[in-house]
């Protein structure tokens, strides 16, 4: 993994934990546990990255559920 989508993932993660009220390792676990990390959003960060956080955050949360990670 590049700089530039390490510091996207961390973005990531950081902007789904305030908007989940959770901590930032909780929600790293969670997408890497889920498959969301490693399947969606590091393969589609050339994509991702041009969204906005809301956007961005809205498309994980999604994700998330349709994983049965989140409900």
């Amino acid at each position: 993994m590049n700089f530039e989508t390490l510091s996207f993932v961390t973005f990531c993660v950081g902007s789904l934990a305030d908007a989940l009220k959770m901590s930032a390792g909780q929600v790293y676990r969670m997408l890497r546990a889920s498959g969301v990390l490693g399947d969606y959003l590091i393969p589609n960060y050339d994509v991702l990255h041009t969204f906005g956080k809301e956007y961005i955050v809205e498309d994980l949360i999604l994700c998330l559920k349709e994983k049965g990670a989140l409900s």
